[in-house]
């Protein structure tokens, strides 16, 4: 790999390697109190997350969480762990998942030369592969039940 690319590849994996997982409150006039219709439930580390839908019972809107990270293997599976702790250290009790959703933003490119000497003739070989940079970016409403 060249020095040039090489230093660029460790710029850009330092910036995509970083996850942030931020708490906005909701602020309405009042309580903020819903009555679900239903949805897909599943659960991660005994919290609820809702989707598709909303619980089938009454709740009140803490806040959102905002999520952003590399669309890494590593990065995603630390994904619900991250926004279940974020939920419970503002007093969650379930999380509505708004988006969750990927793209990708650039592309990596790996070089490898080979070469053999045979005598006084020399036979090289070369290739290039390209992997995709991912970032994903998911956002989860956080609730308390009323009921």
């Amino acid at each position: 790999m060249r020095p040039l690319s090489s230093a660029l590849l460790v710029c850009v994996l330092a910036v995509a390697g970083c996850a942030t997982t931020t708490y906005r409150p909701f602020q309405t006039r009042g309580d903020a109190i819903f009555d679900g219709k239903g949805g897909v439930r599943a659960a991660h580390d005994g919290m609820e997350i809702w989707d598709f839908g909303d619980p089938p019972r009454r709740y009140k809107v803490l806040g959102f969480i905002d999520d952003e990270r590399p669309g890494s293997a590593g990065q995603m599976s630390r994904l619900l762990g991250d926004v279940v702790r974020k939920a419970r250290e503002v007093g969650g009790q379930a999380l509505i998942q708004v988006r969750n959703q990927s793209q990708i933003t650039g592309w990596q490119s790996a070089d490898s030369t080979a070469a053999t000497a045979f005598g006084s003739s020399a036979a090289t070989t070369g290739t290039t592969t390209a992997m995709p940079i991912r970032s994903n970016r998911a956002q989860f409403i956080v609730i308390r039940y009323v009921d």
